[in-house]
């Protein structure tokens, strides 16, 4: 069975022909859920990946038994659109992700099939229904979470960064209330969790071959003795890794000593580092000289600090984009991946793209990547940092992740 599987861009970072890929190259990743799917796929069917992101789609000349769509949050209308287009093909285009799965119990006209939850957790009764040429309305997968390899390679090189490595170590959610409407773990799984064993992470480790690895896991702080163990043990393999935690991170140090032994170069602090502090901040300097002492104490162990922020643009007063900005700087943190919510007019909480414009002012959202990611601010931290994490890890992480997400905000993409 010819299969094939889109990963959908929004406007801003669709490809458009003649022109270079949109994004920084260490960005453009393949689509996580498409390279779990990919393994699913037996040698009887063969697996198209289409990518919106470096490619214009040309669906006429063949015909697949099976199209799916991946459908990322805020992705309904580019959705939408694709649907029409498949229809009029006489394809029956299925779609999955984190975006159909918020849907409620009333989905779109125009998403005809649909999948609620993790696709690869129901993909054999998905196969046979396609095979058979009678795909269900809705496929709701099943709510307890089971890991699978992401298959290497899939993507399109060299226009795709395919050489980027992944690993679970815990599959389910461990956001902050504030955050799980928007979070894929959350909306497939709820509040169950599935950990793997040490000898099938080890197992996985020895078999990806590049040095720098992804750990997707959202606390390495939520169960510490846990973290402890493995990363005790992923010591011996002399991995790089990128890791995410909760502030409860800082009640750990001897798992924040080994964490950095084992090899960490890039800690991504979620939400609550910020979440209940950042508005007391911006007028308390001890609150703001108690967040840079933590980023410090992170940053004397050689990691690059990060943090997620979550900014309600619908609160009043309407935050003071400036300030918000001047804080970040403050704090001394090396990246930082902000995120704005509003609340729509059906009481659900939906993100709102901010994106660069020419002439920003101090009053527009993306003023605060807009001062963090100039260029006389990352080069400020790139002449300051080697002296607390070293030349290496500020040559080759903080340099090329700094102008990464400078270039993706230049070109307009959140």
């Amino acid at each position: 069975m010819k299969i094939y599987a889109i990963a959908l861009a929004d406007e801003a970072q669709r490809f458009v022909k003649g022109y270079p890929p949109k994004g920084a190259y260490l960005f453009l990743r393949p689509n996580l859920e498409i390279c779990r799917l990919a393994t699913l796929i037996t040698q009887t069917d063969s697996l198209t990946y289409l990518d919106e992101r470096i490619e214009q789609l040309d669906l006429t000349d063949e015909k697949p038994e099976l199209t799916l769509i991946h459908v990322d949050l805020n992705q309904d209308e580019p959705a939408r659109s694709l649907v029409e287009r498949l229809n009029e093909l006489g394809l029956n285009p299925l779609l999955f992700g984190p975006g159909p799965s918020r849907w409620r119990e009333a989905a779109p006209e125009w998403a005809r099939h649909y999948v609620k939850g993790d696709i690869t957790a129901i993909w054999q009764e998905i196969r046979a229904d396609a095979e058979r040429g009678s795909l269900k309305p809705v496929y709701r997968a099943p709510r307890q979470p089971k890991y699978v390899v992401p298959k290497a390679g899939l993507g399109r090189w060299p226009q795709m960064n395919t050489r980027h490595q992944t690993i679970n170590f815990i599959r389910g959610c461990a956001c902050p209330e504030s955050v799980r409407p928007f979070c894929s773990e959350f909306l497939y799984f709820d509040h169950n969790l599935v950990r793997r064993t040490k000898e099938e992470i080890v197992g996985e480790v020895i078999s990806l071959p590049g040095k720098f690895i992804q750990l997707l896991d959202e606390d390495v702080a939520r169960f510490p003795d846990y973290y402890y163990d493995i990363f005790r043990t992923m010591w011996d393999y002399r991995r790089h890794w990128m890791v995410n935690a909760s502030t409860s991170l800082f009640r750990h140090p001897e798992l924040i000593q080994l964490l950095a032994k084992a090899g960490v170069k890039v800690v991504y602090l979620n939400e609550t580092f910020l979440e209940g502090r950042l508005a007391a901040a911006l007028t308390s300097p001890t609150v703001v000289h108690s967040l840079y002492r933590q980023v410090k104490f992170l940053q004397s162990r050689r990691m690059l600090v990060a943090c997620r922020l979550l900014i309600r643009l619908d609160q009043q007063p309407r935050p003071d984009f400036n300030l918000l900005a001047d804080v970040l700087r403050r704090i001394d943190l090396d990246f930082i991946e902000p995120r704005f919510i509003t609340r729509g007019p059906d009481g659900i909480d939906r993100l709102v793209s901010v994106n660069y414009r020419p002439m920003l002012d101090a009053h527009d959202p993306a003023w605060i990547r807009s001062r963090f990611y100039s260029l006389g601010q990352i080069l400020n931290r790139l002449i300051r940092r080697p002296r607390r994490v070293g030349f290496y890890s500020t040559l080759l992480y903080l340099l090329p992740y700094s102008f990464a997400y400078r270039q993706n905000f230049l070109e307009g993409l959140t």
